[in-house]
């Protein structure tokens, strides 16, 4: 890792992991004495090794998902501003999502729910909302920034270790490809909340 650091010119990488041992997120950085002899494959592994479906990274890391940056759009932002100094007038942050679930559930079936049930909706509701959040906090907190965030919506749930879906995957990255040359945007960034009523 920290050979990015030492090149000419240097380069900022930011790859998230998260640490079962500390129960933390670690951000893995070229310039960080902690992860400078990291080889990029470990970096790479730990950052993607998604519980259940590929085996923990060194015995402690898995996917950087894992925790609230499921999507890295607000540490990219912060990075940039107060790691890097970059003036958010002259920035262009651009955020890809990995595609948004379809809602399945149908009204009263929650009510009907066994203990086992509400491991898929739970879990996708954190991740979903983890990642809107970040949406919003950049949104909100960087307005001088150009940030772009494009996500597509999926018609039915894709599980990540079936190998027969990557034409579907394609054709998600086709539309989002579309959406990026027309500059449509993800919802979440254009939702605003309510303001406050007048008090009476």
């Amino acid at each position: 890792m920290g050979d990015f650091w030492t090149a000419t010119p240097p380069t900022d990488v930011v790859i998230t992991t998260f640490d079962l041992l500390s129960n933390k997120t670690c951000f893995v950085k070229p310039w960080k004495p902690d992860y400078q002899e990291w080889p990029i494959i470990m970096a790479i592994l730990a950052s993607s090794s998604v519980p259940t479906y590929f085996p923990v990274a060194a015995g402690r890391y898995v996917d950087g998902g894992v925790g609230s940056y499921a999507n890295p759009c607000y540490l990219a932002a912060y990075e940039a501003r107060f790691c890097l100094q970059w003036d958010p007038k002259e920035t262009t942050l651009i955020s890809l999502g990995t595609g948004r679930d379809p809602q399945t559930l149908k009204p009263g079936q929650p009510g009907r729910f066994m203990a086992w049930d509400w491991l898929s909706p739970t879990l996708g509701a954190f991740l979903s909302s983890a990642d809107d959040q970040q949406v919003r906090l950049v949104d909100t907190f960087f307005q001088d920034l150009d940030f772009r965030r494009f996500q597509v919506d999926l018609s039915e749930a894709i599980p990540m270790d079936d190998p027969q879906q990557i034409p579907k995957l394609i054709e998600y990255g086709d539309k989002m490809g579309n959406m990026i040359l027309n500059d449509q945007m993800d919802g979440a960034i254009v939702e605003k909340p309510d303001p406050m009523p007048e008090s009476i």
